[in-house]
Parts: structure tokens; sequence; C-alpha cells
């Protein structure tokens, strides 16, 4: 039986939470992670919403359907950040594979699958350490697309 850690964004700060858990993927510990949408990234509101809006415009002059695509969903948003913290060789790979994010709670037709889950706190990564500069994952995806809705996978 696989034992799971359970870990609750709420309140962290997105890049600090991510490379803790991209770190925990890649030494062979199965993560789920909870709460995704209540993360916050740091800096200012409009910066960071310019930055990810203009992500969105960026394509090839010669076929604009071809990529680079960002997700909208704050699941997936979080787990391409944690992507991109990740080797790009099998062990990468393998450490993704480890990795479970839900927007809220465990879906219940899931839970069932998280049998041993010890709960893992993640250090310095607490909002507390900012300076009210920062904004919310779902906040960021609401302006990018995402149309707020509950999606059970």
């Amino acid at each position: 039986m696989v034992e799971y850690k359970l870990i609750d964004v709420k309140d962290k700060i997105l890049g600090r939470a991510c490379t803790q858990i991209a770190k925990k993927a890649l030494l062979g510990k199965y993560i789920v992670v909870i709460n995704a949408k209540d993360c916050v990234i740091s800096g200012k509101k409009n910066q960071i919403q310019k930055k990810y809006l203009e992500k969105l415009n960026i394509h090839t002059a010669t076929n604009p359907r071809r990529g680079p695509f960002w997700p909208r969903r704050p699941d997936r948003f979080f787990r391409k950040i944690v992507w991109g913290m990740l080797p790009r060789n099998r062990r990468g790979r393998d450490a993704l594979a480890r990795i479970h994010v839900y927007i809220s709670n465990i879906p219940e037709r899931f839970k069932n699958r998280y049998q041993n889950l010890t709960p893992l706190d993640i250090q310095n990564a607490d909002v507390s350490r900012l300076q009210n500069k920062f904004i919310h994952l779902e906040t960021i995806c609401t302006r990018i697309g995402w149309k707020n809705r509950q999606v059970e996978i």
C-alpha cells in the first residue's frame, strides 16, 4: 500500500510550495495537494494579471493553433508550475506522475484511492511573509478564462 503525503496549500505562496513539492516528488514520495485554488502568487496584482494574460497571446505566426498553451483550471495551472521545476527526463515524468492536485478537496470517487494519508506541512511558504502584495490563484485563473466550475475528474 502506497503512503501518500497530504499537503494543503491554502494561503501558501505558489512558488515556494511548488519547489518543495517537486523536491519531495523527486525523492520518490507520493503527494496529494488540496485547495490549489487558494494558494497565492506574490507580487502586484496588476503585473501578475498582465503577465499571464500576455502568455495567452503567444503563438506562432505560421500556425496560431500550435501552443504554447496555458491551462485555465487552478489544479492544472498548479501542476504546470510544478512541471516547470522538474527535470525534462524520465525521472521528472515519474515524479510528476506521483503528484495529484485537486482544486478544493479530494472528490468522493477518489477517497478510497488514498487510504494512507499523512499530513505534511510546507516550511517557509506561509502568506504571512508577504506585505499585502499577492493575488489568489483562483482570481488569476478566473481572469484568464476559467469558468469557475467545480469539476469532478
